[in-house]
């Protein structure tokens, strides 16, 4: 009985043990990810998932796209439509200035630099 006991415990401390120590995954967008997203969304193919799991995402690690992400917190807010019947989630007027965020994007250092 006290075998049993041990071996339990054994695995439930290896377990805590494990869980501890190992870190949750995070996915962090780079440039080429908000670029890919910027070109979906200016040509209809970007889901309104996509959009906003980019404007939700954290760009601590490039203060560059923290500023594109703000820019386009702000489209967001004046030139959102949602999907339409055009697949489009902007306005045209939107589309226009995401095109210019895009250009910017394009400007940035690479990653890592």
């Amino acid at each position: 009985m006290w075998l049993v006991f041990v071996f339990t415990l054994a695995i439930f401390l290896l377990v805590v043990w494990v869980l501890l120590t190992v870190k949750t995954p995070r996915y962090q967008m780079q440039k080429t990810d908000v670029i890919r997203l910027l070109q979906a969304v200016l040509v209809g193919q970007a889901s309104e998932n996509d959009w906003a799991i980019f404007l939700a995402s954290p760009f601590r690690h490039h203060p560059g796209l923290a500023m594109i992400q703000g820019r386009c917190l702000e489209i967001d807010e004046k030139e959102y439509i949602g999907h339409s019947p055009s697949g489009y989630l902007f306005t045209q007027h939107g589309l226009w200035l995401l095109r210019q965020v895009l250009e910017d994007v394009q400007n940035l250092p690479t990653d890592g630099d």
